[in-house]
């Protein structure tokens, strides 16, 4: 009828934009000014951000070659010392009764169903849990540092502030604001989610 058709209409008249993570994190970080934004949750990714638009993108490999930093890849560096026996023996009963696993099982998940990537991520609780034992300490510290090095510091824009969003982001700040400290990167915004952000910058 005619109110259905003028209510389609008004909608199809609305501007629509479709955009990736990455500039939707951009802008949610940056607004209208220059930045590097970086997403750090089950993947990673990063990007020198003009106030506009994105400059350049290091590109993240995803977790078997890159996405140093994500959630992903802490699992599976958590992963592989738990199957190399590189954790304390009672930490290590402990990862597998609490989550169900052995490592038949773990190899299974891992090469032969679907989505590594999120049963991966997924562990980064049992991580968190257990940051003050120097083995888990050591993994997530060495995972940061290579996602800042092998990304951020290829912007080589020192004086522009570093923003994170993510999960992994927003749960492991305090360490990761010590190493971009340490690395005399300057750590901006650091938010769970880009939606908050976002709203802000499209409703100017």
């Amino acid at each position: 009828n005619e109110m259905i058709r003028r209510s389609v209409n008004r909608y199809l008249s609305v501007p629509v934009e479709v955009g990736s993570d990455l500039l939707a994190a951009a802008r949610a970080l940056c607004g209208d000014e220059p930045g590097i934004a970086c997403i750090l949750g089950t993947g990673s990714n990063s990007c020198y951000y003009d106030g506009k638009e994105i400059i350049k993108n290091v590109s993240p490999l995803g977790f078997i070659l890159g996405d140093e930093g994500s959630g992903a890849v802490l699992g599976k560096l958590l992963i592989g010392d738990v199957l190399k026996d590189l954790l304390p023996p009672a930490l290590k009963e402990q990862f597998l009764t609490q989550y169900g696993l052995t490592p038949a099982s773990i190899m299974d998940k891992v090469y032969r169903q679907p989505f590594p990537n999120r049963f991966l991520a997924g562990l980064s609780p049992f991580i968190r849990e257990h940051l003050d034992e120097p083995a888990i300490w050591e993994l997530v510290t060495r995972s940061f540092l290579a996602f800042f090095t092998r990304n951020v510091r290829q912007y080589d824009c020192f004086e522009l502030p570093v923003h994170l969003v993510g999960s992994v982001a927003w749960y492991y700040q305090d360490i990761l604001k010590d190493i971009a400290f340490d690395l005399g990167l300057r750590l901006g915004t650091v938010a769970q989610s880009p939606m908050e952000g976002l709203i802000a910058y499209h409703g100017k």
